[in-house]
């Protein structure tokens, strides 16, 4: 008995002690989680798997990225979609790019367009998109002065970070934490500790994003292999298959005048999968 009860006192303590422990400034944080988005342009190939009906079926996309502003994505079915399925988007200047009618067309970047949030090279910008999003408060990201000596050096709490574990591992959980009466859950973003990766990520909108496996590629580039994207009732499920790291010269190919390739959907119009990938192409892409 007097056991059982040391261990729930070593217990109680070691669960006061994480949460009292020290948080970095939000800024601190959003700066290294910024640094693991590498340097120069990527060339990203990967799989998007979405449920159809009593089998999965699997898109191919193909990813040109320069930074959270820049990118360029070319999607492709497979053998069952008889190669009448294609999309080509390019992101640039706050608009998404497709080919209408062998025309350039814009339209903004959809609100919920999920991509970025792993390739944000710029904390300022990472931070007022978090602001934009209320997962963090106006002001959240701005210097704070320390004092030097004595009683002037001290820590002060931040109330939107706390200490949260999700994917296994301790995070830091930017946002208003959900309470047991909430019908939605609220926004947030969630940074694994030691590592300073996205491992989840919650928008308005109730998308979550989950990230699992990273590994580490060129010039400095931290990537999940592994995502789950949930909406509604939907799941689709990401894997990377391969990361390169393409010349400078590639920058001409996230620019609108890039786009070479009309979009074509007639492959999934009688599919079970068709609201699902419609959907995830018209608000996640």
């Amino acid at each position: 008995m007097k056991l059982n009860s040391l261990f729930i006192c070593v217990g109680l303590s070691f669960l006061t002690s994480i949460a009292s422990a020290y948080i970095p400034p939000t800024r601190m944080i959003l700066q290294k989680t910024a640094e693991n988005a590498g340097s120069g342009i990527y060339a990203i190939e990967q799989e998007v798997q979405f449920a159809n009906g009593e089998n999965t079926l699997t898109l191919r996309e193909t990813w040109l990225i320069e930074n959270e502003r820049a990118m360029r994505v070319t999607v492709t079915g497979g053998k069952e979609l008889g190669g009448n399925f294609k999309l080509q988007f390019v992101y640039n200047g706050g608009q998404k790019w497709s080919l209408v009618n062998n025309n350039r067309k814009g339209d903004k970047i959809p609100t919920d367009f999920l991509e970025r949030y792993f390739h944000y090279r710029s904390s300022e910008n990472l931070a007022s998109t978090l602001t934009q999003l209320k997962i963090l408060p106006n002001g959240a990201f701005q210097k704070k002065p320390v004092g030097r000596i004595g009683a002037e050096f001290k820590n002060e709490a931040e109330p939107w970070v706390r200490y949260a574990r999700t994917e296994g591992v301790i995070n830091y959980a930017f946002g208003v934490a959900a309470t047991a009466d909430q019908s939605l859950q609220n926004p947030g973003l969630w940074v694994e500790q030691d590592r300073f990766v996205i491992r989840k990520l919650r928008l308005p909108s109730q998308v979550e994003v989950t990230a699992d496996n990273y590994g580490e590629f060129n010039k400095g580039l931290s990537l999940p292999r592994n995502r789950t994207v949930r909406w509604g009732s939907n799941t689709a499920t990401i894997r990377v298959i391969s990361v390169g790291a393409r010349p400078a010269t590639a920058a001409n190919q996230v620019q609108p005048q890039s786009l070479d390739i009309k979009s074509e959907v007639e492959g999934i119009q009688s599919i079970p999968a068709k609201d699902a990938i419609v959907e995830f192409y018209s608000r996640f892409r």
